[in-house]
This record gives C-alpha cells, sequence and structure tokens, in this order.
C-alpha cells in the first residue's frame, strides 16, 4: 500500500551546517531514524540506509578511551561517509567527561553532525566502569556529567537511554530534565530497563508518558519490526521520531516505505547486495567484506522457505562470487512469493541489536 508522502521534506540536502543554526532535530529528513546497532551500523551500513532514506543516522557503540588511544579499528568507526543526505552521529561512551570532550574533536574531524551519549547500554563490562545504562542510577550526577560535556564539545550533544535501571528504579524522567537542564538537543529512549536487557516488550506506554511530560524532543525506541508499527508507534506515542534497528535488518527498504514512496520503484535484493557489497569493498579487506556480507545476505532472506538451508549454505562459499551467485538463485527463486512479514512473536536478533 502506498501512503502519502507526509513525512519527506524538501530538504535532502541540508547537512549539519544548517541544523547547527537552529535545532538539530530540524535537520533530520523525516521522523524514522536508524537506531544505533553494536557491530553492525557501521559506515556502509549507515550509507546504504542513508540512500534508503533513514531520517537520522547513529554510529555503533564507540569507546572514547580507544578514540583517545589512537586505535585504528576505533577510529575506523567514527567514519563518515561523504555527501550524506541524513545527519550522522557518533555514540560514544566513556566513564569521565574528559575523556568524551576529547575524543569528541575526534568526532568533529571527522564530520559528524552530532555526539550522542549512551546511557542505555546494559553490557557488564561498560556498566561495571560507571558508563552506559549505570548513569541513569543518579540523575543528579547525570546531570553534572552531561554540562560539562556540552560545554567542553562544539558539536550538538544529544543522549539515548534506557527507561531505567530495573523497575524499582525508573528514573526516566528524571534523566530527561537532566539532559534537557544540559542543553541536549534531544533524547532517544528505548523502553526496556537495563535489569531487562533485551526481554520482554518495550514500553511504550511510559514513552508517551515522558513525551508528555518533557520539554526536549523525545525519540522512541524497541521492538518497532514494521512500517504500521512505525507510523502507529510515532502517531499514537507522540513523539518526535523513532528510531528503527532491527527491522530494517530484514527490510531494508523501511525508511523509504515509512515515508510512503512507490514500491514499484524499489531496489530488488540483489540490487540491494550488490550496493552493500561495492560500499564494503571500499572500506574492509576480503575476510571482514565477506562477513559483513553473509550477515547482511542472511537477514534479507530471513522468512523465505528455505531460508535456514540458504544461511548454513553461506559458510561454505569461500568467495564472494558464489556467495552472491548463490544469493541470485535464491531471490530469483522466491522472486513470485510475497515479503515475509517479521512477526511480533518471531525470535530475531535477539541478543542486543537494535
Amino acid at each position: 500500500m502506498n501512503r502519502p508522502n507526509s513525512y519527506i521534506r524538501n530538504n535532502q540536502d541540508v547537512l549539519a551546517a544548517k541544523s547547527l543554526r537552529g535545532k538539530l532535530i530540524d535537520g533530520a529528513r523525516n521522523p524514522f531514524w536508524l537506531a544505533p546497532m553494536a557491530g553492525i551500523t557501521d559506515i556502509c551500513f549507515r550509507q546504504l540506509m542513508d540512500e534508503m532514506g533513514a531520517g537520522v543516522l547513529v554510529s555503533e557503540l564507540v569507546s572514547a578511551k580507544g578514540l583517545l588511544y589512537n586505535s585504528g579499528k576505533t577510529h575506523q568507526m567514527i567514519a563518515v561517509h561523504p555527501k550524506s543526505k541524513s545527519l550522522v552521529g557518533i555514540q560514544l561512551f566513556g566513564e569521565s567527561e574528559e575523556d568524551i570532550i576529547n575524543a569528541a574533536h575526534h568526532v568533529k574531524e571527522v564530520g559528524a553532525s552530532f555526539v550522542d551519549i549512551n546511557l542505555g547500554c546494559p553490557v557488564k563490562k561498560v556498566v561495571k566502569k560507571g558508563s552506559g545504562a549505570a548513569l541513569m542510577r543518579d540523575p543528579a550526577y547525570l546531570e553534572t556529567f552531561l554540562t560539562k560535556i556540552k560545554r567542553g564539545i562544539e558539536l550538538p550533544l544529544t543522549v539515548k537511554m534506557r527507561t531505567g535501571w530495573s523497575h524499582d528504579e525508573l528514573t526516566i524522567h528524571e534523566c530527561v530534565r537532566a539532559a534537557k537542564n544540559s542543553g541536549c538537543e534531544w533524547v532517544a529512549i528505548h523502553g526496556r530497563t537495563r535489569a531487562q536487557g533485551y526481554e520482554g516488550k518495550a514500553d511504550w506506554g511510559l514513552i508517551a508518558e515522558v513525551k508528555q511530560r518533557a520539554q526536549i524532543p523525545i525519540v522512541g525506541n524497541g521492538d518497532i519490526r514494521t512500517v504500521d508499527q512505525a507510523q502507529k508507534l510515532l502517531s499514537d506515542s507522540g513523539v518526535d521520531a523513532v528510531m528503527i534497528g532491527r527491522g530494517a535488518l530484514r527490510n531494508p527498504w523501511i525508511f523509504k516505505e515509512c515515508i510512503g514512496l512507490d514500491t514499484n520503484d524499489f531496489e530488488s535484493s540483489c540490487e540491494v547486495l550488490d550496493r552493500y557489497l561495492e560500499l564494503l569493498r571500499a572500506e574492509y579487506d576480503l575476510r571482514n567484506t565477506l562477513i559483513y556480507l553473509r550477515k547482511f545476505a542472511s537477514w534479507l532472506v530471513y522468512g523465505y522457505p528455505g531460508a535456514a538451508s540458504f544461511r548454513s549454505s553461506m559458510y561454505h562459499l569461500l568467495t564472494i562470487d558464489e556467495l552472491i551467485q548463490s544469493a541470485r538463485i535464491f531471490f530469483e527463486r522466491v522472486a513470485h512469493l510475497p515479503k515475509p512479514k517479521f512477526k511480533s512473536s518471531e525470535s530475531f536478533m535477539a541478543s542486543g541489536h537494535g
């Protein structure tokens, strides 16, 4: 079903420079954004989603200390593709304000639009250092922490957080207020507590409640798998934008669908796979290109008959040409079938991506 282009803005070439003159969120192409995902939202995937119409792009979680130690791998994680039509943010984590302030200089140099602070990561090695979700346990300290960072960096500052440490520590309202007071541009909320990890359901009722009380733009995140969900949650919750993670892995066209572009003009699965390969080859060696390509191909076939067998066979294919040829054969075989629906009951990438 084609939807009206009510979300399309005439600012396809708006870059960070323009957004810095007003509110950062005014520079977003549309309210359907790519969520940061560890090991996934690197420069190649971000550029692909930029071409697919995502409203804002956020990097995978990046260690501020890794940047300061001049780790080549970490610096590669903050690379920004040229001529982006979407705002690109780099998500940092670190236990000290000084580390993040110093790392932000590197982020500015690569041409990012904003710095995003992670207050949601539940992983033990992150929270035990006082980073990620641990920062939500003390909203007063969080305000001081963010205020110092805001004053020390030149780029706009945003945050992504959970609803709290646990159901007994739902500090989301206080932490949103801390973000507002410190000068952040928006707060993205993953509707789960740290204790939940990635289990259970995202609490969109609480996200809507936060939006009603907040004096800062709110972005909702969690469990968006389909276009209908994205549009309905955006409307029902009243948030300023929604972030889509896992839904974009199985359906990279989801952003185009959300803004109502004609599905007849969409690229085929093979064309998307070919484009992703082109981007990977420009960034990675043969080994890493093959690893990323296998993952992406496995997401694209998910839900089709024979998908499990295809995924298994991929790891016996040792060259890119073999993988691409196998994918072409697969998609030709299922071309007459409708695109699989991503059901809420399905377990997919449940270990923490998106």
